[in-house]
């Protein structure tokens, strides 16, 4: 009896440590399970994170060829609905490689649903235009060869009411340039005008490297203006008009800065006050020593604008070497055609004072007119269907893959 007692406790023992086996060895499987489970979820969004910013980064890819070798602008041409298109394409694409590839897979990754959202990146804003204008500016750049210069009669005009109507500056709040903010705010030094690294100076840089002007070819292409810098400067719809907006702004500094240097100069003072007394004798030489200054004034500022079309140099602040006309020949009747030039070569060209005119316009409006010049090119040279409106340096979209969101932003 003691023998068959110790015999089946024995057993009872056997058994409990067998049971007891058996639950370790249940409990590691199960551990096995959820770590092989835990290690295929995170290898699963892995995979799906690569997924769907590669798709991302194909939708960025199909940039719009002519507005990113014309003017290094990086945008895309699309909509909303054919982004979204384009991202479930490419997702499900590289989703159901997988599946072909690798029988074995856990989770099965399946796209329920994407969203895209890109309105906060249309190149229409100003301050993505300009942010993309400014990335372009600080690489190098390999130098494109120029298009053989278009022959222009200078009077090219927009009549057609559907490309007036879709430019981008259509309808913009704001000013063109004037001639009084070249004063009232204080000219730069021309040091300033060309080192200073901010924005304004940037885009300006790369306004008058990539756009025409009356005296200049810069553009890359064939363009539908030929005074390009004007337009941005005054936004009318001919040739013409920019050219003579420009050359009466041109006229009327000058007139005031030729003025100011007569009135600084001592010896053009008493020049004018000894023709006012043989001219008029008495208390009425002074009035006529005004006038004598500001004819004198308005006829060298007529030559200068005689030089800069020449392709001369005009100085800003003058000094007497710098200056061309003598009283004498200002005060004359029927001048001429011709220019007359100032004993000193120095000056600035019509190009730096289009330079000059650029740093006191409008931002905004300035850069809406760049985005005209650049709609209506290519337009009439690579893509008729051209829009400026339909084009987006980036977006932002949302993915539900198995429960999982999956947010991103993808943009140049």
């Amino acid at each position: 009896m003691k023998r068959l007692l110790h015999f089946s406790v024995k057993a009872n023992k056997k058994g409990s440590v067998s049971v007891m086996l058996s639950m370790i060895f249940v409990c590691l499987m199960m551990v096995v399970v959820v770590l092989v489970n835990s290690a295929a979820m995170v290898s699963d969004y892995s995979y799906c994170d690569c997924v769907i910013q590669l798709a991302g980064r194909s939708v960025l890819s199909e940039y719009h060829k002519a507005l990113k070798d014309k003017y290094g602008i990086m945008a895309f041409k699309s909509y909303n609905r054919d982004v979204n298109d384009k991202l479930r394409f490419y997702m499900n694409g590289s989703f159901d490689s997988k599946m072909q590839r690798n029988n074995l897979t856990l989770i099965k990754p399946g796209l329920k649903s994407i969203t895209c959202d890109m309105s906060m990146y249309t190149l229409m804003d100003t301050v993505n235009f300009e942010n993309d204008i400014v990335d372009y500016m600080k690489h190098p750049k390999l130098k494109q060869q120029k298009k053989e210069q278009k022959v222009y009669d200078g009077k090219g005009k927009i009549i057609n009411g559907r490309i007036i109507n879709s430019l981008p500056s259509k309808g913009i709040a704001g000013e063109n340039f004037k001639i009084g903010n070249l004063f009232s705010k204080g000219m730069p030094s021309w040091k300033e005008l060309t080192s200073q690294n901010t924005k304004n100076l940037i885009v300006n840089e790369y306004i008058l490297n990539n756009f025409n002007y009356r005296l200049g070819w810069e553009s890359p292409t064939e363009t539908y203006f030929k005074n390009e810098l004007e337009y941005i400067l005054y936004g009318k719809l001919s040739d013409s008009e920019n050219q003579d907006n420009f050359i009466k702004d041109f006229r009327a500094m000058r007139v005031i800065l030729n003025s100011a240097h007569i009135y600084a100069d001592c010896e053009k003072r008493k020049q004018i006050l000894e023709l006012a007394e043989i001219m008029t004798p008495g208390p009425e030489a002074a009035i006529t020593a005004v006038a004598l200054a500001e004819s004198w004034a308005y006829a060298e500022s007529l030559n200068d604008v005689k030089l800069i079309l020449a392709g001369e140099k005009v100085a800003l602040n003058k000094n007497r070497q710098d200056w061309a006309l003598g009283l004498e020949s200002a005060v004359k009747e029927g001048r001429g055609e011709g220019y007359i030039k100032p004993a000193s070569d120095n000056g600035r060209t019509y190009k730096d004072y289009l330079r000059l005119f650029l740093y006191f316009e409008d931002r905004e409006v300035k850069l809406m007119r760049v985005m005209d010049l650049i709609q209506i090119n290519i337009q009439g040279g690579f893509d008729d269907r051209f829009y400026i409106k339909d084009c987006y340096v980036g977006f932002q979209y949302r993915a539900m893959i198995n429960g999982q969101e999956y947010c991103y932003v993808q943009k140049y």
